[in-house]
């Protein structure tokens, strides 16, 4: 999912520290939110009156938050354009010199999926997969960090279930990066094949041959929705498997916490701490894999785009 042509990129260093930092914050605002509320529902479930000093602050935190997610996505928003608008530029630059034998090498079709949709589907992938991946390395290691205070027991369990997760994602992720690969070659080629027939069309026609290629084009876009098809079942078995084994690790923690608190072994606040602490523990991991699909098709044209700019540098 990561292409390493990525952190080369102009700023890309600048706005990765950005984004740390502002990681950072989520994470402390995630934490701040789930406590004050925890203690919230404490204090009124023992009968006492609304505290709201810890009710402001949970409003703060929450706020907080949803600003942090909206500047980040106003950040790479205008990141993403900037970049991607320099590979444009980048790209058309190059046909415009090498002219009709770069059209003849690569496909009509095949250039401007690049620079039309290939482009779009980069700028969709460089404003993903910044945040995703820093949230998923920052945000889980400081609850966890935050939970081990509050109850060691239950954040070692959680621990143990997160690997789990990232090995089954990891497996089903090469799968379907593998389809992913394989669908975006047939689609450069479906590309060619359709914008070579319309230049064509009146040769075609004056020589008999128009629905011999319609045919030809009717078969090869039938065997990419099939196989467009394939991927999508891929991509469902690989998001549902995750959400099931997330909510089946919160539902253990959920039991424990039941049976603790019933014993007596665990107080309210605590419990509750962690059942909210518990889904913001695993929403990295889970955005990051239902993202992973999705910026498939923008890292097969980052790196497509990539490597026709390194020829063009090399000649």
């Amino acid at each position: 999912m990561i292409d390493q042509h990525l952190f080369k990129l102009d700023g890309a260093g600048a706005i990765v520290r950005r984004l740390a930092v502002l990681e950072v914050l989520q994470a402390f605002l995630i934490i701040g939110q789930a406590l004050s509320l925890s203690m919230v529902l404490t204090i009124l479930w023992q009968g006492k009156k609304l505290n709201w000093l810890y009710l402001l602050l949970f409003a703060l935190c929450f706020t907080g938050r949803q600003l942090n997610d909206w500047f980040q996505d106003k950040m790479l928003g205008h990141y993403s354009n900037q970049e991607s608008e320099k590979l444009r530029q980048k790209l058309l630059s190059k046909v415009f010199n090498e002219g009709q034998a770069l059209v003849q090498k690569q496909g009509t079709g095949s250039l401007i999926t690049m620079a039309l949709d290939g482009i779009d589907e980069v700028r969709n992938y460089i404003k993903l997969i910044y945040n995703k991946v820093l949230t998923m390395m920052i945000v889980p290691v400081l609850l966890f960090i935050a939970m081990l205070f509050v109850n060691w027991q239950c954040a070692l369990i959680l621990l143990i279930m997160y690997p789990l997760i990232v090995l089954f994602m990891i497996i089903l992720g090469h799968a379907a990066q593998d389809k992913a690969i394989k669908q975006f070659g047939n689609f450069q080629i479906l590309s060619n094949n359709f914008i070579d027939s319309l230049r064509g069309i009146d040769t075609l026609k004056y020589l008999g041959l128009s629905k011999r290629y319609s045919t030809s084009i009717f078969h090869l876009s039938e065997n990419f929705r099939r196989k467009t098809m394939a991927v999508l079942r891929v991509a469902m078995l690989s998001t549902f498997a995750l959400d099931f084994f997330t909510t089946l690790s919160i539902a253990v923690i959920a039991v424990y916490l039941g049976f603790n608190l019933l014993n007596g072994k665990i107080t309210l606040f605590p419990a509750l701490a962690i059942l909210i602490l518990a889904p913001e523990y695993f929403l990295p991991i889970r955005n990051f894999a239902g993202d992973f699909h999705a910026t498939l098709n923008g890292k097969n044209a980052f790196h497509r785009i990539n490597e026709l700019i390194k020829h063009q540098k090399s000649r």
